[in-house]
């Protein structure tokens, strides 16, 4: 049949026009293998680019652990990752060359019957290839912390309301809510002017010049990085073209038109899209509950600032450094913020309540004890 003269076709070769003839159809296979797996190697290192994930091939031991997260570090993997990107690109154009003129010898040299099987056959081993680069990787991301699988794009959306969304729509919300959206254009000026002002803010605490001169120089490199990248994913076309941005615009226009809200699930990162009327509900239901919540007559959190502010100054001015105390004590306080995640594994998608305390006047404190304390912590637990 069909598919049985297809794999046939190395010994029908070999039979009719010799061994020469078959080495060069395998060297024209081999160096289509080759093509596939630069082409797919270069859409996974340019995905690790976009989602700032780490291949082994970029993974190197430094003398400490926080050093691998500086912008230094990081520049040098991106770098790594582009300049491995160029040398698969100039493979690329080689390879090309290659098979033009293998194709040309090797068809030239059979019967049109036989061209016919031969490309037959080159081209269902490609597929075949093709497929187990793209299992290969898609493994990789995976094990990285990204999914890009479309079979999970069903899985990652849950629509608790009666509006349909486009198939792109779909596509894009299944990226989940930390995907980022590359801009379409850039303000330099705003940018310098924040770069400026960070700088105007912290300059002060720098008790040499040296010191601060070494400062400025990271906040050059650093915006000269953010620039350069952006300006080299524009170039290379793996940045968020117009269509993206119609998508989002349309994705707007429907929460706006139908009053919804997108929120993430209470566990995993699932996409959970609401009526805003519904969330507003059960989140009033929560707060209902007077078991766990008492509403107050008048809002406080500025006496509380000044009464914590005078523990602080009584019990920890006198024990710590200057820097330290600066680090806990809160010079203004707002309101914690409430918000619901949605268990969509139960009956109804009851909302799990969590209290955000970012920017409260006891947030910074936590944090410090909670670095004092994760020495403790890590103590074994018992001692001999």
């Amino acid at each position: 049949d069909g598919a049985t003269s297809v794999d046939n076709t190395p010994c029908l070769v070999r039979g009719h026009f010799g061994e020469a003839t078959l080495r060069t159809l395998r060297r024209v296979v081999k160096l289509q293998k080759k093509l596939v797996k630069s082409t797919a190697d270069i859409n996974f290192l340019t995905t690790c680019i976009m989602y700032n994930l780490h291949p082994k091939m970029a993974r190197f031991k430094l003398h400490k652990s926080s050093a691998s997260k500086t912008p230094l570090a990081q520049r040098f993997r991106t770098n790594l990752l582009r300049s491995e990107i160029k040398f698969h690109q100039r493979r690329i154009r080689t390879l090309k060359e290659q098979i033009a003129t293998l194709e040309t010898s090797l068809l030239a040299s059979v019967t049109w019957l036989f061209r016919i099987r031969i490309r037959a056959f080159i081209k269902k081993e490609i597929d075949n290839f093709i497929l187990s680069c793209q299992t290969v990787h898609r493994r990789k991301l995976t094990n990285l912390g990204l999914s890009i699988s479309h079979e999970r794009n069903s899985a990652a959306i849950f629509n608790d309301t009666d509006i349909k969304f486009s198939d792109k729509e779909i596509e894009l919300l299944s990226m989940g809510l930390n995907h980022g959206v590359f801009p379409s254009s850039l303000d330099l000026k705003e940018i310098r002017a924040a770069f400026e002002d960070l700088f105007t803010q912290l300059a002060p605490h720098f008790e040499t010049r040296n010191h601060l001169l070494k400062f400025k120089n990271c906040l050059i490199n650093c915006y000269n990085d953010y620039v350069g990248n952006y300006f080299h994913s524009k170039r290379t076309n793996y940045h968020f073209s117009d269509e993206v941005h119609t998508v989002i615009k349309s994705i707007q226009d429907k929460m706006k038109l139908h009053n919804l809200v997108i929120v993430k699930a209470d566990k995993g990162q699932t996409v959970v899209i609401m009526y805003k009327t519904v969330y507003v509900e059960k989140m009033h239901v929560i707060l209902n509950d007077r078991s766990k919540f008492v509403e107050v007559e008048k809002e406080e959190t500025l006496t509380y600032l000044s009464r914590f502010q005078s523990f602080l100054y009584r019990n920890f001015k006198s024990i710590l450094s200057e820097s330290e105390y600066k680090e806990i004590y809160p010079s203004a306080s707002s309101i914690p913020v409430m918000y619901g995640l949605p268990k969509i594994h139960k009956t109804g998608s009851p909302l799990r309540p969590i209290l955000s305390m970012v920017g409260c006047y006891n947030h910074a404190f936590a944090q410090w004890i909670g670095r004092q304390l994760s020495e403790l912590r890590q103590a074994p637990l018992s001692l001999h």
